[in-house]
C-alpha cells in the first residue's frame, strides 16, 4: 500500500523549501569565509608547525566494552589496552604492550554509564602501572575524557550497587591524580604529556565560549582585540550561524584553535569528577592535522599560568608528527594501534555465559561451598 498524497506533499515541500534552505546555508558559509581571516590574524586559529623530532617515546591507551542480556540482568565485558611505540627518525619501533580485562554481571540500572565507569577503571590501572615504571614516555594518549562528564554520572546513585561502583571509580581516579599529578607536565617540566584525544564526543567550539565568558583571561594565549570584539560583539550572529559550523569552516588542515581554560566554561566544571583535576584545572584546544583527518579535541591538565604558546605548539606538533597518514580513521600512531588491538568479542561473553550456565546446572558452586563447610566441621 502506498500513500500517493503523502508522496505528493513531500515532493511539494522539497520543491518549495529547497531554494530557501540552500540560500540560508550559503549566507552562513559566506559569513564564515568573511570572518575566518580575522580569526587567523587574531590568534584564535593558529598554524601547527611541522617539526621533525629525533626521538619520541609515545604510549596509547584505549578501551572497549560490550554487554548482553543474561540471567535476568546484564553480562558485560570491558577491556583496556596499552601500546608503546618509539619513533626515531623514519623508523617506528613497537614496544611494550599491556592490557586489563573485567567480565562480570550487573543489573539494568544505568548500565551504559556503569559500563563506561568499568572502562575508566581499567584505563587508570594501566596508567598507574605506566607511571610507576622507571622509564617515562614523552607523551601518553588516552581516548577517555580526563573529567567524568555529568552525562556519565548516574542518576541512580541511591541504589547500593550503583553507589558502590561509583565510589570505586572515584577512589581509583583520585588515588591516581593525587599521586601522579605533580609528575605530569606542566607540573613537572620534564614529565610526560598526558593527553585525552576525542573525535566524536564533546566536540564543540569551546574556545569561543571561553573567550565570550572570560575575555582574554579565557585563554593562555594572546588573542587580538579585533578578534575578541568579534566574538563578544557578534555572538548572536555566531550562534545563528552555529559556533560548531563556524569552527569546522574556519579550521583548516595543519591548524589548531587557541587553547582555552575549562574553568572559563562555567562553574559547573568544578562539580565534575575527579575533584583533584577539576580543582587543579584543565586546558584544551581543537586541531585538524590533515585534510581528511577529523577535528580532534585535545585536553590536558594545566592551571592558569602554567602553559604558554610555545609549549602548546610543541604538543600540537608532536600530535601531528605521530599522525603518519591523512586518513579519516587515523589517530596518533600509539593510540591508533591501541584502538585497533583492544576488543571485547561477543563470543567471549557467549562462552562465559555458557560456562556460567554449566556451573549452575552441575551445581559446582554449591559443591565447592559445601566442601568448605565440611572442612570447617572437621576442624
Amino acid at each position: 500500500m502506498k500513500s500517493i498524497e503523502l508522496a505528493r506533499a513531500l515532493a511539494a515541500a522539497m520543491s518549495l523549501r529547497l531554494p530557501g534552505t540552500a540560500g540560508k546555508i550559503a549566507n552562513k558559509m559566506r559569513y564564515i569565509d568573511s570572518k575566518a581571516p580575522l580569526f587567523v590574524r587574531g590568534g584564535i586559529i593558529r598554524s601547527v608547525e611541522s617539526r621533525r623530532f629525533d626521538r619520541v617515546y609515545a604510549v596509547g591507551v584505549s578501551s572497549k566494552s560490550r554487554s548482553m542480556p543474561a540471567l535476568g540482568g546484564i553480562l558485560y565485558g570491558a577491556a583496556a589496552l596499552r601500546h608503546d611505540i618509539v619513533v626515531s627518525g623514519n623508523q617506528v619501533t613497537e614496544g611494550f604492550q599491556d592490557s586489563r580485562v573485567d567480565i562480570n554481571d550487573m543489573n539494568f540500572l544505568d548500565a551504559s554509564e556503569r559500563l563506561a565507569w568499568k572502562e575508566y577503571i581499567l584505563v587508570y590501572q594501566l596508567l598507574t602501572d605506566l607511571l610507576d615504571s622507571d622509564t617515562k614516555p614523552d607523551v601518553i594518549f588516552v581516548d577517555i575524557p580526563l573529567l567524568v562528564p555529568r552525562a556519565e554520572q548516574s542518576l541512580s546513585l541511591a541504589e547500593p550497587d550503583v553507589e558502590e561502583e561509583w565510589h570505586e571509580l572515584i577512589e581509583v581516579m583520585e588515588a591516581f591524580w593525587q599521586r601522579f599529578l605533580p609528575s605530569i607536565y606542566p607540573n613537572d617540566p620534564n614529565g610526560p604529556f598526558l593527553v585525552s584525544l576525542q573525535s566524536r564526543r564533546d566536540l564543540n567550539a569551546a574556545v569561543l565560549n571561553a573567550l565570550r565568558e572570560k575575555g582574554p583571561a579565557g585563554s593562555p594565549e594572546a588573542i587580538g582585540s579585533e578578534a575578541m570584539d568579534l566574538v563578544q560583539g557578534e555572538w548572536v550572529q555566531l550562534r545563528r550561524v552555529g559556533v560548531l559550523r563556524f569552527l569546522r569552516g574556519a579550521l583548516r588542515a595543519g591548524h589548531r584553535t587557541a587553547a582555552y581554560y575549562y574553568e572559563a566554561l562555567g562553574r559547573q566544571m568544578k562539580r565534575f569528577e575527579p575533584r583533584t583535576v577539576a580543582n587543579h584545572g584543565l586546558i584544551g584546544f581543537h586541531i585538524q592535522v590533515g585534510l581528511r583527518t577529523p577535528i580532534w579535541k585535545i585536553e590536558t591538565v594545566g592551571a592558569p599560568g602554567q602553559w604558554d604558546s610555545e609549549a602548546l605548539d610543541r604538543l600540537a606538533s608532536i600530535t601531528a608528527f605521530l599522525t603518519l597518514n591523512d586518513n579519516p580513521r587515523m589517530k596518533p600512531l600509539p593510540l591508533w594501534y591501541a584502538e585497533q588491538l583492544v576488543m571485547m568479542p561477543r563470543e567471549v561473553l557467549s562462552n562465559y555465559l555458557r560456562s556460567t550456565l554449566g556451573m549452575l546446572k552441575d551445581r559446582a558452586v554449591d559443591r565447592a561451598w559445601l566442601e568448605g563447610v565440611d572442612t570447617m566441621d572437621e576442624e
